[in-house]
């Protein structure tokens, strides 16, 4: 039987909890009874990169992508569990279509949806020209690593500086932070128990679960108000969606996931 969205809400914030005292095979249950939207796909799939389980976190970005083509953070995660597998070329690719998405926007704040982090073109070189310097191919990596050190924008950013100095070797990938995931406001978790006064229980949620896209608020409440208006005139013909198509080179990871590979992940803190 589907969950209401009282009882998704509930889950979720009961999933976050375990999360949060780091009872991941907990969270990792009570994420997987709730509808795989691609914000749900990001989160178990940064549990199992909590983990250290970076081929199952690969196929959770993946499948994130897949329902949301514009989730530049879940290509830049997945480049980031594919580098720690030492997988540099499908990395490489991972951090070209995370640039790509990230549609010259200086960043993308990914606060307004629930997840706590900002996505630098920085940070996206950064990490692709260290897949270069790894793949031998130095020179092409040191370029983009001198493309990010000129973008940088925070603190950490200037540890690129001294990469460049050692050209690239001994260094790791920007990453997500641990403990990082989309979190539903503490105000709507609240107001998932309210009802109204004819008994039925009433919720507009700030991220609808059954989204395939990462909209933001006030992108979607124009658009809701849109939908509302045009219910009361005769339709005028089914809208058109225009998706954009996924790239050739995910696809190629997914294809190469089936192979069982012996690689010993690479660690390293991130930034």
């Amino acid at each position: 039987m589907p969950l209401s969205l009282k009882a998704k809400l509930e889950t979720w914030g009961a999933a976050l909890r375990a999360y949060d005292d780091e009872d991941f095979e907990t969270a990792l249950k009570l994420f997987s009874r709730i509808p795989k939207s691609s914000i749900i796909l990001t989160n178990i799939g940064l549990i199992h990169a909590a983990l250290g389980e970076h081929e199952i976190a690969v196929e959770r970005f993946i499948e994130a992508t897949l329902r949301d083509p514009y989730l530049a953070v879940a290509y830049f995660q997945c480049g980031v569990s594919n580098f720690l597998l030492a997988r540099y070329d499908l990395a490489y690719c991972d951090f070209r279509e995370a640039s790509r998405h990230l549609r010259d926007n200086q960043t993308i704040d990914y606060e307004q949806i629930g997840l706590s982090f900002k996505l630098y073109p920085a940070e996206v070189l950064f990490n692709r020209g260290l897949c270069l310097v790894c793949l031998d191919q130095v020179d092409k990596g040191l370029a983009d690593l001198e493309a990010a050190r000129k973008l940088r924008a925070t603190k950490d950013h200037e540890i690129m500086g001294d990469a460049i100095r050692m050209r690239g070797r001994g260094y790791t990938v920007f990453s997500i932070p641990r403990g990082v995931c989309y979190r539903p406001s503490e105000k709507k978790l609240a107001n998932a128990a309210s009802k109204d006064y004819m008994g039925e229980a009433r919720l507009i949620a700030a991220i609808d679960l059954h989204d395939t896209t990462t909209g933001f608020a006030g992108a979607e409440q124009l658009r809701y108000r849109a939908e509302r208006s045009a219910s009361s005139e005769e339709a005028r013909g089914p809208p058109v969606a225009h998706p954009l198509p996924r790239s050739a080179s995910l696809n190629d990871a997914a294809r190469l996931l089936s192979r069982k590979s012996k690689i010993t992940p690479q660690n390293g803190s991130a930034g």
